[in-house]
């Protein structure tokens, strides 16, 4: 796996969408105007010895690709740029001490130091957010397109990063979506072996496991900013788990 091989997928999936959703600057771009830059996942520069952990959120809170020093050139340049930013942005954060501010990320930090953080990739249910929050069918008239492009483009993530296990850290609030990127039943059904904890005083609303294309185990938790205590409680549990996963 590579970053080239990302890239070209990338390019791929979105080389028919608007110009004018990265172009910020384009006299088009008023209606995606509200959208941030693109997310997408990267490949860390080493990769480590050992069993690989995708934490997939749900959408960042604000994220910028082009500015005045770097102005939309091409689809191409653009998709490389996104990926650096990710690439740098993870590699800065995932290494810092854990602070109060920065719950998903001092989940990371946790997460990475079980497996390293040459281990660990990022991802978003989302690749983009609605004015730094969530886009929602009521917010804008381009949801549908943004959820067939953030759907496209993590499976892809996960077919080339190919993680050993997926944490999916994005709550119950936003689980109507990861059930129609990767469906619980009928007949595209993928998610499998659903396990819950009740034995262990895990609520399943907190904390549920589940095999992802019969090879992939998953994870689901709330969100890591959610700060209550059975959701803490969660996340420990989780980190005890996932110990387990790679002994």
């Amino acid at each position: 796996m590579s970053d080239m091989q990302l890239h070209q997928a990338y390019f791929d999936i979105l080389k028919d969408v608007n110009p004018a959703f990265f172009d910020k600057k384009s006299i088009n771009n008023l209606n995606y105007s509200g959208f941030s830059g693109l997310f997408v996942s990267s490949t860390p520069d080493i990769w480590e010895a050992g069993k690989r952990i995708m934490v997939i959120g749900r959408e960042t809170r604000g994220w910028k690709i082009i500015d005045n020093d770097h102005p939309y050139i091409s689809l191409d340049d653009y998709i490389s740029r996104a990926m650096q930013v990710q690439k740098n942005f993870l590699a800065e954060y995932i290494e810092t001490k854990r602070d109060r501010k920065s719950s998903f990320f001092n989940f990371l930090r946790d997460v990475a130091s079980i497996v390293g953080t040459g281990n660990v990739a990022w991802a978003n249910l989302f690749c983009c957010d609605w004015k730094k929050s969530i886009p929602t069918k009521k917010n804008t008239a381009y949801y549908d397109d943004i959820l067939k492009i953030s759907e496209s483009l993590l499976k892809k993530q996960i077919e080339i990063l190919s993680p050993d296990i997926i944490i999916f850290a994005n709550g119950v609030s936003s689980a109507k979506i990861r059930r129609k990127y990767f469906p619980l039943d009928g007949e595209k059904k993928v998610c499998r072996d659903i396990e819950k904890y009740d034995d262990f005083n895990m609520p399943g609303i907190e904390l549920i496991s589940f095999t992802l294309n019969e090879k992939i185990k998953c994870y689901r938790i709330n969100h890591p900013s959610n700060w209550t205590k059975p959701a803490r409680e969660a996340r420990k549990f989780l980190m005890r788990l996932i110990k387990n996963d790679i002994l």
